[in-house]
């Protein structure tokens, strides 16, 4: 299955196999794919000598009798011109070539299709009028799911002769009243969180290590295999495959860890009744600098899965997310507001105030007063002095620190 969030709406693929009913069916769907693919490439050619990209309107005008003569619905003419605007604007983003597209693939609106998700069957409306009927090949268990959810846009395709749908389905999600809150700090080698009530008092804090480090090693092997081979890795199948094997095992850990801590996460929200406060990090690649380590961390650094998990398990629990933005949380004191200096083992200390306490914990502290806005001018965070502050973390793999209560906010 495949995730995504808009706003207060959960949207989740179903993929799964098809089965054509018979092998006309089969073909008439091979010959709307083909059809499909040569009317986005049409566009997408067009599109790419354009200085800007128009419209969906100007785009309705530009092709929408064009495309219509080679015999396409209304709406298949719409999904196709809008698809190809997509691929055009992402490849210019990324700097790359003009697209070529070989895949048979196809976007397929809600008015071009029937699903019947009882009898697992899906009626499909393609070109010329004609009907193909697909079976379905999924279980019960699975569909169980989107029961009471809305299909809106289904993906269809062929590889190797094997038929693959991708169902996409929506559900809006109202935000239940939250008691406490629960702040989420997303570094390089863990994730840090802390649940306050709303007077400032901690109730539980946590820190989770990242395999960025795994990651990382996976990374070095591909660029010591490229450097070993620099003139032939690209052209020697072997190698291909042996580079190909360690990307693929970095996204698995990535992925794998980023739905277990969005899980973990949001349970603790949930059990405490929290909102949800995370980092607002989407200029962080801004960041890049001279120092070929970092950029290489940065490069691999998997926090947009992590805070998308998060997001995504916090509203299938209705909870509230919100994003803070994070500039100098960890280098801010919580207590006097003065820039706090690095004692050393990510200790930091006020030379103002003698506040003392671990990097980490300070940013969620400090994420904690953006959002609820209490430390306004002239009056002073009640917080902890020296070190009642918990220290630097220790210990093995999710060990919790050692809570304290730390009162934010006067009363």
């Amino acid at each position: 299955m495949s995730y995504s969030v808009k706003g207060g709406e959960l949207v989740e693929a179903l993929k799964m196999r098809a089965l054509p009913e018979g092998s006309n069916d089969y073909l008439a769907l091979l010959e709307f794919l083909k059809l499909y693919r040569d009317a986005v490439q049409l566009v997408v050619n067009k599109l790419w000598s354009l200085n800007e990209i128009p419209s969906i309107k100007t785009l309705h005008k530009m092709f929408y009798s064009e495309l219509k003569r080679y015999g396409f619905r209304a709406h298949h003419v719409k999904q196709a011109y809008t698809y190809a605007k997509t691929i055009v604007r992402a490849s210019k983003r990324n700097g790359g070539k003009k697209p070529v597209l070989r895949r048979l693939t196809a976007r397929v609106d809600r008015y071009d299709y029937r699903l019947d998700l009882e009898n697992r069957t899906l009626i499909l409306r393609i070109h010329d009028g004609r009907v193909v009927i697909l079976k379905l090949l999924t279980s019960i268990e699975r569909i169980e799911k989107f029961r009471g959810w809305s299909n809106y846009e289904i993906a269809i395709k062929v590889i190797e002769n094997e038929v693959y749908v991708a169902v996409y389905f929506r559900r809006i999600v109202k935000s239940r009243k939250t008691k406490t809150i629960t702040t989420i700090d997303v570094n390089f080698d863990n994730v840090t969180l802390a649940v306050f009530t709303s007077s400032g008092k901690l109730l539980k804090l946590k820190r989770y290590k990242t395999p960025l480090r795994k990651i990382l090693t996976h990374r070095i092997w591909i660029e010591r295999i490229q450097k070993r081979y620099s003139k032939s890795w690209g052209f020697v199948k072997g190698v291909r495959e042996v580079i190909e094997k360690h990307g693929d095992r970095m996204k698995s850990i990535a992925w794998d860890y980023a739905h277990k801590i969005g899980d973990r996460v949001a349970e603790i929200a949930n059990e405490h009744n929290s909102t949800i406060v995370l980092e607002n990090l989407n200029k962080l690649r801004d960041r890049a600098n001279s120092n070929s380590l970092f950029n290489k961390k940065l490069s691999l650094w998997f926090y947009r899965k992590i805070q998308f998990t998060i997001n995504y398990e916090a509203l299938e629990r209705r909870l509230e997310v919100s994003y803070i933005n994070p500039m100098k949380t960890s280098s801010t004191c919580p207590r006097c507001e003065s820039r706090l200096k690095d004692n050393g083992d990510r200790v930091l200390k006020c030379s103002k105030c003698d506040f003392t306490g671990d990097r980490d914990v300070v940013a969620c502290i400090n994420l904690f007063y953006r959002y609820s806005r209490c430390g306004v001018p002239g009056v002073a965070l009640n917080a902890p002095k020296g070190d009642a502050n918990p220290r630097p973390m220790q210990g093995k793999r999710d060990e919790a620190m050692k809570s304290t209560y730390i009162n934010l906010c006067q009363s």
